[in-house]
Parts: C-alpha cells; sequence; structure tokens
C-alpha cells in the first residue's frame, strides 16, 4: 500500500527527509551500546517507566553508565528489573538507579526531583527529554483541555526539566553535558486530527536550538531527534487510524542504542540540530562538512524562489 499523501514511507523509499543512503529500523552494529564506556556518568530520563522510555534505560545500562535517574509518574519496577538484566547480559555493573515520580508539567515537582538527583549522585551528564503524549483528532471535534495538555507536557515538561536540570549539568566537573530531546518527524508534516502533536514537535524541535543558542558556548551539545515510527501504548492508545499503522515498523532498540551513540561523545556539530534515528549515523558523520557548511537540519523559512 503506497503511503498516505504527504507522509514519507522511511523504509521503503527515501521520500524527502532521508539525508543518508542507509536507513534502519531496527538496532545496527555501529550504534551498538556495549560498545561504548560511560562509567560514572549519570543520567536523567523523563517517561522512564514503559516504551521508549524504558528501552533507553537498559541501552544506557548496557553502555555502563553508572547512574540512571528514571522520572515517571507511574511505577518504574519493570524499568528496573530490564537494566539490571541488559547490564547482566553486557558485562557491566548494575547501575545505581533513583526513581522520581514526577509531574513533567509542573514546576515545583521537576525542581524536586532536580534536588533529588544532587543530592543523591551530585552530579548529572546526560539530559533525555522523552516524556510525551498524543491526541488524534479534528479540530472541531477536539477537546480544548485534551488540546492544550499536549503542548503542556511535550514543550512545557522540556522546558521546565531543562531550566531545573541544565543548572547542574553545568555545574558537573567533566561532564558530557548533553540534552536529547524526542521530538518527531511529525514537526515537518501536516497529518490532519495532529493539530496538537505536530505543531508542539515543530516547537520542541525549536526550542531544542535555543538551548544550544544559549547554553551551547558553555559545553552544552543539544539535539531534538525523531525516535522512529513506534507502535508504543501511547501511539495505541491515540487511535491511530489504520491507513497510518503500515509506517509504524521501527523497534524501541533504535532508537535507544542511536540515543546512547549520540550522547556517548561531544558531537557539537550536530548541536542546535534535528535528527532522525532511522538515518545511518557512521554516514550522517560523514556528512558533517556538508551539514555544518550549508547549517542544516535546522528550522528554516524557505524564501529562495
Amino acid at each position: 500500500m503506497p503511503p498516505p499523501r504527504g507522509i514519507p514511507n522511511p523504509i521503503e523509499g527515501p521520500g524527502d527527509f532521508t539525508v543518508t543512503k542507509t536507513v534502519h529500523n531496527d538496532t545496527y552494529p555501529a550504534i551498538d551500546p556495549t560498545k561504548q564506556d560511560l562509567s560514572g556518568k549519570v543520567v536523567f530520563i523523563s517517561g522512564a517507566s514503559r516504551g521508549i522510555g524504558q528501552a533507553i534505560a537498559t541501552s544506557f545500562a548496557n553502555a555502563g553508565a553508572s547512574g540512571l535517574v528514571l522520572a515517571a509518574r507511574s511505577s518504574i519496577e519493570a524499568t528496573e528489573n530490564a537494566i539490571k538484566q541488559a547490564a547482566k547480559d553486557a558485562g557491566r555493573p548494575v547501575p545505581e538507579v533513583l526513581g522520581v515520580k514526577m509531574e513533567v508539567t509542573n514546576f515545583e515537582s521537576v525542581s524536586n526531583a532536580a534536588a533529588e538527583v544532587e543530592r543523591k549522585f551530585g552530579r548529572l551528564d546526560v539530559i533525555i527529554n522523552n516524556a510525551g503524549v498524543i491526541d488524534m483528532t479534528a479540530i472541531i471535534e477536539s477537546d480544548p483541555e485534551k488540546w492544550w495538555k499536549v503542548w503542556e507536557v511535550n514543550v512545557k515538561g522540556p522546558y521546565l526539566v531543562a531550566k531545573a536540570f541544565l543548572p547542574l549539568v553545568l555545574k558537573t566537573q567533566d561532564s558530557l553535558k548533553q540534552v536529547i530531546t524526542v521530538a518527531s518527524v511529525g514537526a515537518h508534516l501536516t497529518v490532519p486530527s495532529l493539530s496538537a502533536y505536530q505543531p508542539s514537535k515543530l516547537a520542541v524541535v525549536r526550542f531544542t536550538e535555543f538551548i544550544h543558542s544559549e547554553y551551547g558556548a558553555q559545553g552544552v551539545t543539544a539535539i531534538s531527534i525523531h525516535p522512529g515510527n513506534i507502535l508504543t501504548e501511547m501511539a495505541t492508545s491515540a487511535d491511530m487510524p489504520e491507513e497510518l499503522r503500515f509506517v509504524f515498523t521501527e523497534s524501541v532498540e533504535l532508537p535507544a542504542d542511536t540515543i546512547v551513540w549520540l550522547a556517548a561523545e561531544k558531537r557539537d556539530w550536530l548541536s542546535g540540530r534535528y535528527v532522525n534515528v532511522t538515518w545511518d549515523m557512521p554516514q550522517l558523520e560523514e556528512k558533517r562538512g556538508a551539514i555544518v557548511e550549508g547549517d542544516r537540519l535546522r528550522v528554516k523559512l524557505d524564501v529562495d524562489f
């Protein structure tokens, strides 16, 4: 079945958003987290109780991270168990885990979580803004409270996390100083019924550019990513139309392992830019010169006509 109008197929064809010749829908050897060494590093992950967040946590455990902060509204027990197993399978020490109950849209809750991280670890190296929600309803039929809630979680959430946690990242000696925010290829598309979700993801791509602009000179690398198309519980609960389901072909390991690859070393040439995890990361690195010279992978107004 061909893709619906305006929606690129990331696997079967290059589409309008393909940067690398090779694209992936599952993890691959070049981004294997067991090849990384994040010993001594502490990583914060929002939305860590399930789905992509849980996979991100296990990938950082595979990479040898010493501390993992799991922020969520629900139980993190399943993620903790997955972390232990991942570390064991990779032959790594089991990381110290701090679970924090956190409402990402409430600044007091986020600030308290940041204070708890500082008390527990005294440092923070990597921030992963993963928490997000989706609503699929046409504008007239939409519920105003639900519509705005998408913006609160997807945009206000990353803002509050950055405001509360960046100070700890900045004062941590020898810190990686990485901020990776889960956005979406939807930021660059217009799909009916996604009037809250897709613009909110465009906003968070732009917000990531501001983190780079304001704190890049202090060593912070900020990257927004498309995590691939994954039928997580969030996606399935949004009453996904059948005609859209064919694009959901990626595994949770693909974004998780790509995030670890991005965070494991300084790639300041990608700071303030958008990355699609289906792109091949070594091939993306080969395009570094063209990306920097052309100032690509940023949101711009195209007036060349």
